[in-house]
């Protein structure tokens, strides 16, 4: 009797470690499958991805960035930035992108775009002075690597597509295109007050180019020698 007392208490305590083991495994199944539908749903947030497809429902909102200051505070150069929000089957997307400059000459009140459109997706704009970002010398230009076309055909602006590398004054004035075609500005920087040496990408191949910052020619440009040669 008292053996079989033994074994049904063994068997009981079985029993409740089987339950209790299956209500966490079911917990932690449920908890599981919540995160994922949640992760699957949530909305997800890009930068520099412009979706310019016709039949979309995307929903636009505009706003500036903070600004920068140039030539000690005389102008102010304030991004436009869009965030784009569209729906999928599953979860919503966004993406933030500029779209634009504001330039803003605190002397004399004039206000001007950088452009008279939004068409454009601003990759980036690097300052250009001697002694690099954190130098005290002042900007002399301001470099842009832009992506204008959607060469790639997804109906996205983005960085897979090539993209063409501009430069204006520090205030914005005298936009010039100068290569076209780009698939990466890989690195730059200024030689001297006129001169800007440049190193970019264009169809699988490095080159390197000094741009006359006056004339706004280049020159001594050439493709870099590949690795063995």
């Amino acid at each position: 009797m008292e053996e079989n007392k033994f074994f049904k208490l063994v068997w009981r305590f079985n029993g409740l470690i089987i339950s209790v083991a299956g209500i966490l495994a079911v917990g932690l199944l449920a908890f599981a499958t919540y995160k994922l539908f949640q992760d699957v749903t949530r909305e997800r947030t890009t930068r520099n991805i412009v979706n310019i497809e016709e039949n979309a429902e995307i929903k636009e909102n505009w706003k500036l960035g903070q600004f920068s200051e140039i030539d000690d505070g005389k102008i102010l150069m304030l991004p436009l930035n869009s965030d784009q929000s569209f729906d999928r089957a599953y979860f919503s997307k966004s993406s933030n992108s500029t779209r634009n400059y504001l330039f803003i000459n605190t002397d004399t009140s004039e206000e001007k775009w950088l452009f008279n459109h939004t068409d454009y997706l601003i990759e980036r704009s690097d300052k250009l002075r001697l002694g690099g970002y954190n130098s005290k010398e002042p900007i002399v230009a301001i470099l842009y690597q832009l992506v204008k076309l959607d060469s790639d055909h997804d109906n996205r602006l983005s960085a897979s597509d090539l993209t063409t590398i501009a430069i204006t004054n520090p205030d914005g004035s005298a936009y010039e295109e100068l290569i076209k075609e780009v698939e990466l500005i890989v690195d730059h920087t200024l030689l001297n007050k006129n001169e800007l040496f440049l190193i970019y990408q264009k169809a699988g191949v490095s080159y390197s180019a000094v741009l006359n910052l006056n004339s706004r020619e280049l020159t001594k440009s050439h493709q870099l020698p590949k690795v063995g040669l």
